[in-house]
């Protein structure tokens, strides 16, 4: 088991509300000039859910599964609700039909046409059944500030220790061998670049070249990836060597160098971190969450 700080993480409250779907306009025009209106950026998707391929939702343009929630109030509320949330964290219904029910975080994107970003969050379907917009969620955020205690090159942003403990990662030779769906090389890698900091938003696997299309098409929600060439510490962008471990949290998109979202959880630049494939690793299995 690899060794952390997890005893001595605060474990804090935060709190939000259910989203309305945002879409940037009725129409968008997509990377090949069609016409084309987006469908599942936020609110409530009851039919999608982790574990779902990433394709084959019709108008589907980064689609988010499940639940998606932001922030209320002031901007520093805000910031700290998409900031200091984590994959694997429990967050419980505080209004509504469905108050008093669990959930679990599962990522985080960003890009939203108001440059608003959501924290996007599993529940049982019985439970999806019965949430509204507006309804009040509270997260119980344990991650900030998580280390892995023998290897302080790993920057480790926006996992909870419950994901660390169940991901199965492994120690051998002075390096974490890190189990993952898909390997991605840096020429897939779009949007993202920049971006500061690593534990709010999102890189995206662009998905317009035919290529990519095809390398993505068996990806699903909740897969893990490396991301090749990448750096996620203190902000987003290139690096040769680096790599960028992230959750699969949104799907394809038709806007040129958009694509399947991908939220941080692992990054650094010195090959701490190899890739252990295995075409099972998903949020789903991990986290032993119920449809």
């Amino acid at each position: 088991m690899v060794k952390t700080n997890k005893d001595n993480l605060l474990e804090i409250a935060l709190q939000g509300e259910i989203t309305h779907t945002a879409i940037p306009s009725t129409y968008t025009t997509t990377w090949d000039n069609r016409s084309q209106m987006s469908l599942g950026r936020g609110g409530i998707v009851y039919n999608v859910k982790v574990g779902d391929p990433c394709y084959g939702w019709e108008l589907g343009d980064n689609v988010e599964p499940g639940v998606s929630a932001d922030g209320t109030d002031n901007d520093r509320a805000k910031g700290g609700f998409r900031n200091l949330s984590n994959v694997g964290n429990r967050v419980k219904v505080l209004s509504g039909e469905a108050k008093g029910s669990w959930g679990t975080v599962i990522g985080k994107v960003g890009y939203l046409p108001d440059r608003s970003h959501h924290v996007v969050m599993h529940f049982k379907q019985e439970v999806i059944d019965d949430l509204t917009v507006g309804d009040k969620v509270q997260i119980r955020a344990k991650g900030a500030g998580h280390k892995f205690l023998d290897y302080p090159g790993v920057a480790v942003v926006s996992c909870s220790p419950e994901l660390v403990e169940a991901w199965g990662i492994e120690e051998k030779g002075g390096k974490l061998h890190v189990p993952v769906t898909k390997v991605v090389p840096m020429d897939y890698v779009g949007q993202g670049a920049g971006g500061s900091p690593p534990q709010a938003s999102n890189w995206d696997i662009q998905t317009q070249s035919p290529d990519a299309v095809e390398f993505c098409r068996d990806l699903r929600f909740g897969d893990i990836v490396l991301l090749e060439d990448t750096l996620s510490y203190y902000g987003r962008g290139y690096y040769h060597g680096a790599v960028t471990v992230g959750v699969v949290i949104t799907g394809p998109s038709n806007h040129m160098g958009h694509g399947i979202g991908v939220s941080t959880l692992l990054s650094c630049k010195e090959g701490q971190i190899v890739p252990k494939v295995d075409p099972d690793v998903n949020l789903k299995r991990m986290l032993e969450l119920e449809d």
